[in-house]
């Protein structure tokens, strides 16, 4: 009997230190020339775990930092689906909508299918923490989810439980009625898994996730659970990157629903199916700087693009804009713009900012989009949004790219050295960036 494990991912390579010279070129992947490899993966008994799971945690930020603002975008692209940058760019505006990436306003699910974004059986959301507590407005919640592509066999929709899992977070998040710090990351995850399971609308699934919990003095609290991840870049360094969990090649942790007419027939055959659940998750604690850059993406990036790639799409982006400036004293090295300017770059008007302002004589220009409740693409860029859609961008070309060999493509040789594996792994791509800003 073959019982469907979803397609994980090899760890990317930790990034090294590099030159600025180096940092500041872009490189573009060749045009897609076909599609990659699929491996059917058999059913795995159960397995012992061994691995332990440690909390880590950056240095503590002191009683007297300011308040910190966070920038949030989102891009995703759906498998076998164009990538169009403008229009897979999602803005998160805590003024226009309550929540971004899920529709916490709508209860039936036909409904709520109809206003996903284009992720596929990817999810994500960003949301404030309460909706009536001003001492919470600067705390947010967020995460990215992948949904199980392996349960299509079975009949089962994958997408629907990664976005009812973003949805219920979100929706516990924004009903939290406590202090912004007495929410947890873990317990988040929690809730909107018991909440799934208790829906039903969703009567099997399974999906990784990354969930995140920001608050107003810079401290973020991260719980990751398989293969979706998270990479934090300060001053042109990876600061902090998430380790995937797996129980082997191509089997990451994953929260599941698992039908009891499925479970019997995994024990006629003497196994079980593997399930994790979110107190498997492992917990980090970030303290977040002016001017960091905090990544959360699904397992289509990290597939096919390693740590040192995203420094080098982030570091060249953040120096064009002048987010980031680079000094030639080698005591100073790259550092952050004001936080004047990086409000402005990061705000409604967004990269605008940067082009010169017409005169009078100049023919009036047409009025620009705003960001809507329903329509948060429909805005000009912002460096936020730059980031993401320049990552999901480059993520897209290279899974599709024959002749560069991703992340999981070298995992792959590794492991199955007499199979032919070459090139990216088409996949979901979602890609969440927050960039932290002091006030």
């Amino acid at each position: 009997m073959l019982l469907s494990v979803r397609p994980g991912r090899a760890c990317g390579s930790a990034c090294s230190s590099l030159q600025i010279e180096w940092l500041t070129g872009v490189s573009v992947s060749p045009a897609a020339r076909a599609q990659c490899l699929r491996r059917p993966v058999r059913f795995t008994p159960p397995h012992s775990r061994t691995a332990s799971r440690s909390f880590h945690s950056t240095n503590e930020r002191s009683s007297q930092s300011p308040r910190i603002s966070y920038r949030v975008a989102a891009s995703s692209s759906g498998k076998g689906r164009p990538f169009l940058p403008a229009r897979n760019a999602y803005n998160f505006n805590p003024d226009l909508h309550e929540a971004l990436g899920v529709a916490v306003d709508i209860q039936t699910p036909l409904a709520k299918r109809k206003r996903r974004p284009d992720s596929g059986e990817d999810a994500f959301f960003v949301s404030k923490v309460g909706r009536s507590d001003s001492s919470s407005n600067n705390s947010i919640a967020f995460a990215v989810a992948d949904g199980v592509g392996g349960w299509a066999e079975s009949r089962v929709d994958p997408a629907d439980f990664s976005h009812a899992l973003c949805g219920y977070m979100a929706e516990t998040a924004l009903a939290w009625d406590q202090p912004a710090d007495q929410l947890r990351a873990k317990s988040l995850l929690q809730t909107g898994y018991d909440m799934v399971v208790a829906d039903q609308s969703v009567p099997a699934g399974g999906s990784t996730a990354s969930v995140g919990i920001g608050l107003e003095d810079g401290r973020v609290e991260l719980a990751n659970l398989g293969d979706s991840g998270s990479v934090l870049l300060r001053q042109a360094a990876v600061h902090h990157y998430s380790i995937p969990q797996t129980h082997g090649f191509n089997t990451p942790y994953q929260l599941s629903i698992i039908p009891p007419r499925m479970r019997q027939q995994a024990s006629i055959f003497g196994g079980a199916y593997l399930e994790d659940f979110p107190r498997d998750a492992i917990t980090t604690t970030l303290n977040l700087h002016h001017g960091d850059v905090l990544i959360l993406a699904t397992d289509g990036v990290f597939d096919n693009l390693n740590n040192q790639d995203i420094l080098k799409l982030v570091t060249s982006r953040m120096l064009y804009t002048n987010a980031w400036s680079a000094s030639t004293s080698p005591n100073t090295g790259i550092t952050p713009a004001s936080p004047e300017t990086l409000s402005a770059l990061t705000g409604p008007d967004g990269l605008a900012a940067l082009l010169p302002k017409s005169s009078e004589s100049q023919p009036t220009s047409k009025p620009k989009k705003s960001a809507t409740a329903s329509n948060p693409h429909d805005a000009t860029y912002t460096l936020q949004s730059l980031l993401a859609a320049t990552i999901a961008g480059e993520a897209k070309l290279a899974s599709m790219d024959l002749r560069r060999d991703g992340p999981f493509a070298k995992e792959a040789q590794r492991y199955y050295p007499g199979d032919y594996y070459r090139g990216g792994k088409v996949d979901d791509i979602t890609v969440l960036v927050i960039v932290a800003v002091e006030q």
